[in-house]
């Protein structure tokens, strides 16, 4: 009996030094990360330039898994059923986890993540025709209060929500219409469907410097990079900006050395002036360098905030 007991302990230690001895040698092998849209769009380019340099910060390969479907949330529900042993980690959006989980049935939980750190945060801005008398937000509220009002054009939430507050804050007249892609909406911009839309620089930046498009505010909290010189919408006198960021986690469970590496080399990354200067350079956003306690507050805000707007505007999926 004690002979057994002593083998089993033997044993039990041995495996314990085993898999100590596999954390601290993290990482192996190949990493993936799952990405919750396609090949081709500018949340694919910015994963595949952040696992190149994750890449070299820890000396694995590091791979990109498109999983796109259910507004993002079906990348989100296979990330928190991997195994957590950090080499599944994934793309974390804060419109999918603080929003779209408040408006459908999702297949995860708040608490199936292990938020790792931030990577970017996308800009919106307002475009219009070159010869609509819309040149502001001052312009487009005093249209609104008009009996035309405004017909605007997005795919969705969150590019609707800045419409709604101020249709709310002015009385004014505000008509969405919705379109399957960003593309569409920024076609029937030009084509004057619709009086305005918004989205992200990348949609329309060139037709702007082209001069068949018009710019007139930033939808962010900040000045988009590519448009340095047009105010926000805070800065013209309404308190509405929007939020897009996306950050990284794992599944809940990875072994806390194996995040505090994953931490660590994610926000070396991420405050890099090379990845830095490829958001602006190629999508015109800004990089999030957030750390995860950082990353793990906003997203807690952010669920009390989406609720409050889901319930103010009665927003339906």
């Amino acid at each position: 009996m004690t002979t057994k007991i002593l083998l089993s302990g033997a044993s039990l230690l041995l495996t314990s030094f085993g898999l100590q001895a596999q954390t601290l040698a993290y990482p192996q092998r190949t990493i993936s990360i799952t990405v919750p849209y396609g090949a081709g769009g500018s949340t694919d380019g910015i994963a595949r330039k952040f696992a190149n340099l994750l890449e070299a910060e820890l000396k694995q390969s590091v791979i990109i898994v498109n999983q796109p479907g259910a507004s993002g949330t079906l990348q989100l529900g296979n990330l928190a059923r991997a195994k957590p042993d950090g080499y599944t980690i994934g793309f974390y959006s804060y419109s999918t986890v603080t929003f779209t989980s408040q408006l459908m049935k999702v297949p995860y939980k708040r608490d199936d993540f292990e938020p790792l750190g931030g990577v970017a945060e996308f800009s919106y801005g307002i475009v219009t025709a070159p010869d609509s008398p819309i040149n502001n937000i001052k312009d487009l509220v005093a249209q609104a209060k008009t009996p035309k009002g405004v017909f605007y054009g997005v795919t969705g939430a969150p590019n609707n929500f800045p419409f709604l507050q101020l249709q709310k804050k002015t009385d004014g007249k505000f008509d969405q219409v919705t379109y399957k892609s960003s593309a569409e909406s920024i076609t029937a911009v030009m084509g004057k469907h619709v009086d305005v839309a918004l989205q992200g620089p990348s949609e329309y930046a060139e037709l702007v410097r082209a001069g068949k498009l018009k710019f007139i505010s930033s939808a962010s909290d900040f000045r988009l990079p590519w448009f340095p010189n047009v105010p926000t919408i805070k800065e013209q006198g309404y308190d509405i900006g929007i939020t897009g960021i996306i950050g990284i986690a794992a599944p809940k469970g990875t072994p806390p050395e194996i995040k505090a590496i994953l931490e660590a080399a994610a926000h070396k990354v991420v405050s890099s002036s090379e990845y830095k200067n490829f958001l602006v350079n190629e999508y015109g956003i800004k990089s999030y360098p957030a750390s995860s306690a950082e990353f793990s507050k906003l997203i807690d805000n952010g669920f009390v905030a989406m609720r409050n707007m889901i319930n103010t505007y009665n927003i339906k999926y």
